[in-house]
């Protein structure tokens, strides 16, 4: 029992890693708190949910590109429309932005989709790992599984690739980086596509774990996240892995041996927690520092 759970935790955990890391990196290179990352989550799952009820035959693989792809169109319309305008305004600006594009997203959510949850399935069948008495769900072993090939074409992209070496100079010094030749106004607009196409796969896994979605299912993602990266410490790509993990796993644990009721209260709890007595995170890195 202990476990499964601990594996249920991993795949849950994954998925909040996701989102962090995007999160992370668009704060990494704009330093900027992207507060409707959450719903750029949301509203990507909606899409996949509408493709859902034309067709229950629609393949995994397929689900995930519709969800990767809607997620990074919008976060290319989120980044020209609500933040490219402000990005030399007070850092209060872009944040009360990032505050509308919220509000504006949950209230389309409402009038497209209509309140309540929406249920529904991924058709991810994957038949469970049986080990001695342990049963080890199928679905989210291939869930975590998604995680790390996404984790590791993330990592490839940013370390060993052109662009992601761009997308590094400009978070270590956007000036700099400008009179050496990159276009920065480009990598901005890259970094908001990829932090969206990470939450648009999260949006998708998400689904396959709890078959269902809700106007305020954004704002609660994007919490999550926010305390995972300041639980890795905040700035960090490999915090944000380390930060998801463990929320998740701590999630998961207290449902099954505390109360399923304050499941949803541990994210907040190890937010408060960390920033009373390590606001820099597991790591120790300090805010101000790069990618």
């Amino acid at each position: 029992m202990l476990f499964e759970t601990f594996i249920n935790g991993l795949a849950l955990g994954g998925v909040y890693a996701l989102v962090a890391l995007g999160f992370t990196l668009i704060f990494g290179v704009l330093k900027l708190f992207h507060v409707s990352h959450g719903d750029v989550l949301m509203f990507s799952g909606y899409m996949v949910y509408s493709v859902i009820t034309l067709s229950d035959q629609i393949h995994f693989i397929i689900l995930l590109l519709i969800g990767v792809i809607s997620a990074a169109l919008l976060g290319f319309l989120v980044e020209r429309i609500a933040f490219k305008p402000y990005r030399k305004s007070y850092e209060i600006i872009p944040l009360i932005s990032g505050i509308g594009v919220s509000l504006v997203l949950q209230n389309l959510a409402l009038i497209i989709w209509k309140p309540g949850q929406k249920n529904f399935s991924m058709g991810l069948s994957i038949g469970d790992l049986h080990l001695g008495n342990m049963t080890i769900s199928g679905v989210r072993i291939t869930i975590f599984v998604c995680v790390l090939i996404i984790m590791f074409f993330f990592n490839y992209w940013l370390f060993h690739t052109r662009s992601g070496r761009a997308v590094r100079a400009t978070a270590n010094d956007a000036e700099t980086a400008r009179m050496m030749g990159i276009k920065t106004e480009r990598i901005f607009i890259l970094t908001f596509v990829v932090g969206s196409i990470l939450a648009g796969a999260a949006a998708v896994l998400t689904g396959s774990l709890y078959g269902a979605i809700f106007p305020s299912f954004g704002f609660t993602m994007g919490i999550k996240a926010f305390a995972a990266a300041i639980l890795g410490g905040l700035g960090s790509m490999t915090g944000a892995v380390i930060g998801g993990l463990i929320l998740g796993i701590l999630e998961v644990f207290t449902a099954a041996y505390i109360n399923i009721s304050l499941q949803d209260a541990v994210s907040m709890g190890v937010l408060i927690l960390v920033l009373l007595f390590r606001p820099k995170g597991i790591l120790g890195k300090a805010t101000e520092e790069k990618l």
